[in-house]
């Protein structure tokens, strides 16, 4: 285990920013371009706000897992700790996953196929350019443990 705590993930994207663009670009889209989902209002809404509410789910065990551990969350700070516990046994991007499946489900929720492929976009952006450097770091920083865990654990799920 490197014990130089001034080593980081090299992750020039804020995943948030990427995120929430997403959303927004795919809103904009659909104004301009149209892009309605042809489902029922009462399907899209029901299976959309299940995978919203699977999403939050995800972001709250996560993010509750960094808050009671004292770790930070921006993905180009330092980690103390490896988490392979609660929903890091599922998926070793338990965040990302989260705004996936919100985006996802907001998209199908108002019917917006625009906001679904953006949210999949940005869905790319984070399995290419954010997670590699964090992977690449986690594997520096914790050695054979993060590796016994990626044998173990998923990236997305």
């Amino acid at each position: 285990m490197t014990e130089n705590m001034e080593d980081h993930p090299d992750v020039a994207i804020h995943p948030p920013t990427v995120f929430f663009a997403a959303l927004l670009i795919g809103f904009i889209i659909r104004v301009f371009a149209g892009g309605w989902l042809a489902v029922p209002h009462v399907l899209a809404e029901g299976a959309g706000g299940l995978l919203m509410l699977a999403g939050l789910s995800f972001a709250v065990s996560a993010i509750s897992a960094f808050a009671e551990a004292g770790e930070t969350l921006p993905p180009a700070t330092p980690s103390r700790q490896l988490f392979t516990g609660g929903v890091y046994r599922y998926s070793r991007n338990p965040i990302y996953l989260a705004m996936v499946l919100f985006g996802v489900g907001f998209g199908v929720a108002t019917l917006n196929l625009w906001i679904i492929l953006t949210t999949i976009g940005a869905g790319i952006i984070f399995n290419f350019f954010v997670i590699p450097p964090e992977e690449a770091y986690l594997g520096r920083r914790f050695g054979p443990d993060y590796g016994h865990y990626k044998t173990k654990t998923r990236r997305w799920v």
